[in-house]
């Protein structure tokens, strides 16, 4: 050690030499101790509003296309993604259907939440779990192909897992299917 700059670089490395291995054992001490998979159930409780729009633009063209939103309840226990490592979920209702004449497939989410981990470890149990009673669906189903007339949709329930050191995860946790009515309302 014969200058300062040859100390501050050993003090720099060391430190982020420390950092780097702190995280990874953060990282893979909360990876190896997961209990389970986060349980939902959802509900679709009505079709709030079911429309077949037109639009005429500026330069003359028209459009068209069908249009839906939704009531449901959600109720999900996410305790058992809860541990140190774990920074926030990110909640997202996915609609999924399949045109029958075209052969097109179509996702749409009309719904998302973020959900904060509290710092105090006696919270985690209450604030790991979410009821939604007849919630609106924040953003409606669009389809341009005007087939969601008696269509079955499938509703799927997906989880972003984010942690402070590590990647996220994301998984499914449920499928549920909606058939839509035949007529607009």
């Amino acid at each position: 050690m014969y200058s300062i700059t040859a100390r501050f670089n050993q003090i720099v490395f060391f430190t982020s030499w420390t950092l780097v291995v702190l995280s990874l054992l953060n990282q893979g001490t909360a990876y190896f101790f997961k209990t389970g998979k986060p349980t939902v159930d959802l509900k679709i409780l009505s079709v709030d509003k079911f429309h077949h729009y037109k639009a005429t633009y500026y330069n003359g063209g028209a459009t068209d296309w069908d249009q839906v939103t939704f009531k449901f309840s959600l109720e999900a226990d996410f305790e058992p993604v809860y541990n140190w490592n774990l920074k926030q979920l990110f909640l997202y209702v996915n609609v999924h259907h399949e045109h029958q004449e075209k052969g097109f497939k179509s996702d749409c989410v009309i719904y998302d939440k973020i959900i904060s981990r509290p710092d105090d470890p006696s919270s985690w149990s209450t604030s790991s779990k979410l009821l939604l009673k007849n919630q609106r669906a924040e953003y409606p189903l669009k389809d341009i192909h005007k087939q969601l007339r008696n269509a079955t949709v499938n509703f799927e329930v997906w989880v972003e897992v984010m942690p402070y050191v590590g990647y996220i995860r994301r998984e499914k946790l449920g499928d549920f299917e909606y058939k839509m009515p035949q007529q607009y309302n």
